[in-house]
């Protein structure tokens, strides 16, 4: 299906640090894989794209999951006319947004993202992925569908393999405490921030950085910020070493913009 879309750019999603399966095939063909199958997005210039999915398919999930109904551009009116460094941000990243992500795949993906480059997250992700993940044939491709908890954890033995390292038993326990009920991620969607990070924060591995970026990224948790070493050097560099109060209703979306901005141009 065709559909304009105003503020959204497939390839500064994909390259925002938030997701690591969806990837540019090339300057105008974009592919992400969620649940058991692949969606390839088309850009046709002025606004218009062409998903390969059915209308009834893209408003009953994929308008919800690329945060379509969102306006992003009220941030631009909240911004102080004297902050410049946010206004490039902005302008830069347009196109940005906040992806609603499966919480499992967003747990597992954030918990092996701890120390690692975002391309060596990428191979690890897919390592995984083809290990006990679903093949999904495609125009495109072969691509493999994210592992349930239960083929995570039958398959714990071989994850050594998969380049994971000493995440490799977080992510055996997150599968674990997921499969056996004893983390209910549906049910995290009705706690209130502090209580939702409580719960998070209690599967190890899980720290304040991989908690908020689970947060932000399954939860839609805007006003939460996630800072890495990209964002407390522009947090230390451009506001004195604090977030601004005035943006916290919007804290998340406007680290991404910091971010990207950041990591494409190597500023800080």
């Amino acid at each position: 299906m065709k559909i304009e879309i105003k503020n959204f750019n497939p390839y500064i999603i994909a390259n925002s640090g938030q997701c690591f399966r969806m990837n540019m095939i090339d300057d105008n063909l974009c592919s992400i894989v969620v649940d058991n199958e692949v969606l390839f997005i088309k850009t046709l210039g002025h606004d218009l794209y062409e998903f390969s999915c059915d209308k009834k398919r893209f408003n009953k999930f994929y308008n919800d999951y690329f945060d379509l109904d969102m306006d992003y551009k009220k941030i631009n009116r909240i911004v102080n006319k004297d902050d410049l460094f946010l206004k490039n941000c902005i302008k830069y990243g347009d196109g940005l947004r906040i992806l609603k992500q499966d919480p499992f795949e967003t747990v597992i993906s954030f918990i092996i993202s701890q120390r690692k480059s975002i391309p060596a997250i990428k191979t690890s992700i897919e390592r995984i992925c083809k290990l006990c993940g679903n093949r999904i044939d495609t125009e495109h491709g072969v691509f493999y569908s994210f592992p349930t908890p239960k083929a995570l954890y039958d398959n714990r033995a071989k994850l050594g393999s998969c380049g994971l390292g000493y995440r490799t038993d977080y992510v055996i326990n997150a599968a674990k405490a997921v499969l056996f009920n004893e983390l209910d991620l549906d049910k995290l969607y009705k706690l209130d921030n502090e209580e939702l990070k409580e719960r998070l924060l209690s599967l190890k591995g899980v720290g304040e950085k991989v908690a908020t970026c689970i947060m932000l990224f399954a939860y839609s948790r805007y006003d939460v910020c996630p800072v890495d070493v990209w964002i407390q050097r522009v947090l230390n560099q451009k506001y004195k070493g604090a977030f601004p109060e005035h943006y916290k209703k919007y804290a998340g979306i406007i680290q991404q913009y910091w971010f990207y901005y950041a990591k494409e141009h190597k500023v800080f």
